[in-house]
């Protein structure tokens, strides 16, 4: 029987990269989370997180920064998109270019405690974890967006 010593890089960095983000979300801890909002985040989308945060009201910031306890529309994002937008920021995903990017900042295992805690904004329906197994799970997958408008016609 031949074993196998080395492992490609590439191959490495293929099996890492589909390690499903239930492996790193499951170690999110939302009162980190809030810690690290409240730091980075609240400039912006404010200590409530419903996007009136003191930069967001004195520069007058346009569009809005997202309102985080808009139960509705957060409810439909999923924890995967949530975290390639706070990681890569708005303009890579299609969003306004003033989310800034904090790949350079924060750690994978910081962003999704920092999902955690936006889980807990939500209002008006709260927050409520999908049923199914297949919501999201690489944050390095192809963009499994779809459009807003679509999902809200099919309700």
């Amino acid at each position: 029987m031949k074993t196998v010593k080395y492992i490609s890089p590439v191959l490495l960095i293929l099996l890492l990269l589909h390690v499903p983000t239930a492996l790193w979300a499951g170690e999110a801890d939302a009162k980190r989370g809030k810690r690290i909002y409240q730091q980075y985040c609240t400039p912006c989308h404010g200590q409530e997180g419903n996007g009136r945060g003191p930069r967001a009201r004195n520069e007058a910031l346009q569009p809005p920064p997202r309102n985080h306890t808009d139960g509705f529309y957060m409810n439909m994002q999923n924890d995967v998109r949530l975290f390639k937008v706070i990681k890569f920021g708005g303009k890579a995903n299609n969003l306004s270019h003033i989310m800034p990017q904090w790949k350079h900042i924060l750690k994978d295992k910081q962003i999704f405690s920092i999902v955690a805690h936006i889980r807990t904004l939500a209002k008006d329906p709260p927050y409520e974890a999908p049923k199914t197994e297949n919501w999201g799970k690489n944050p390095y997958a192809g963009d499994e967006r779809q459009d807003l408008k679509e999902r809200i016609k099919k309700k």
